[in-house]
């Protein structure tokens, strides 16, 4: 006691030492200290009794491949207790028959399996025939100047796309163009086609143009006019059979 009364000033600033390392102990363990335990707690119990093999993985990237409209299935990989699945379809594929790929990966699960694991079943098409037009527009919807066109998508790069071309003509055709400049007042259509390897998709772009020296904002306009099918996210949870559908945030 008398080190303390002789040593005021040493006393307190080793009891705001101890007070300050209690306090800093004591947040670690509530944010921090628990991240040495297992992350999923004990959600994963029992998991090495039903293990997916690899054999499995693999049926399900075939039984799913087998269909014309499927371009591409990511390998199948596990998240904790959800097995998850993605899988790129043709830019022509539509969205219901797109959804009974699902169902194929129940399949190839056993019935302890269906019943420990969810199935997360993750679908998305590459929107190759999407063409958009650049240039400044009036409130009536009218360009007044140059305006450029072309593919959203670079399809010189593209993994799934065949062919592809723009024209002014409706001819479908192949002449790997991927912008157009219309300069010219007047109305007109540019016509996109591409091409993977369920087939052919088209699509076109309306360009009304009249020159004019006005103050106008640039703006791009697009062919997509509706909401997209894709992607879309089916979920299934253990010891279910059905898959509940619910579209992704679109960019």
């Amino acid at each position: 006691m008398n080190y303390i009364k002789k040593h005021k000033l040493t006393s307190f600033v080793i009891l705001v030492y101890i007070i300050l390392i209690a306090f800093l102990y004591f947040i670690y363990k509530l944010f921090i200290g628990s991240s040495g335990l297992p992350v999923y707690g004990d959600r994963l119990d029992g998991i090495e009794n039903v293990p997916i093999t690899d054999e499995q993985i693999s049926k399900i990237s075939e039984e799913i491949s087998k269909n014309d409209f499927v371009l591409k299935v990511t390998k199948p990989y596990l998240k904790g207790k959800i097995l998850k699945v993605i899988v790129t379809v043709t830019d022509n594929a539509n969205l219901a028959a797109s959804k009974e790929l699902a169902p194929k990966v129940l399949a190839v699960l056993d019935e302890d399996q269906k019943a420990f694991y969810d199935v997360e079943f993750f679908i998305k098409k590459p929107y190759n025939c999407t063409i958009e037009a650049t240039g400044k527009m009036n409130e009536d919807g009218e360009f007044l100047d140059d305006v450029e066109v072309n593919f959203v998508e670079d399809l010189s790069k593209s993994e799934f796309g065949i062919e592809y071309g723009l024209s002014t003509t409706d001819n479908g055709e192949f002449n790997k163009t991927q912008k157009i400049t219309v300069k010219d007042d007047g109305e007109h259509i540019i016509y996109g086609i591409t091409k993977d390897k369920s087939g052919n998709s088209k699509c076109s772009i309306k360009i009304v143009k009249k020159t004019e020296d006005a103050t106008a904002n640039k703006v791009t306009i697009n062919t997509i006019t509706t909401e997209r099918d894709f992607p879309t996210i089916g979920y299934v949870k253990a010891g279910t059979n059905t898959f509940v559908w619910a579209k992704t945030v679109q960019n």
